[in-house]
């Protein structure tokens, strides 16, 4: 096999069949290491949930998920409603 500009030229069948076996195995090398990174960075990610999201509300000392925050909210929504009734 030669090349010619970059581009590789096969004196036979085989050689082409050869070389285009081996590009597909390389192809799948990358794509193989390239999902392995992908699974190794969506393992990082928190589980879906209330818990995905952390905010730390003024007053506590601690962070809160969605669902503290929400609560949080509701609680002293009502309690200025309630305030102004």
């Amino acid at each position: 096999m030669s090349e010619k500009n970059g581009v590789p030229e096969f004196e036979s069948d085989a050689e082409y069949i050869a070389w285009a076996f081996n590009q597909i195995s390389e192809g799948m090398k990358n794509l193989g290491n390239r999902v392995a990174n992908l699974e190794i960075a969506l393992s990082r990610l928190p589980e879906p949930g209330p818990d995905m999201i952390q905010y730390k509300i003024p007053e506590d000392d601690k962070y809160s998920n969605l669902k503290e925050v929400l609560d949080d909210l509701y609680v002293k929504l009502n309690s200025r409603k309630s305030d102004d009734a």
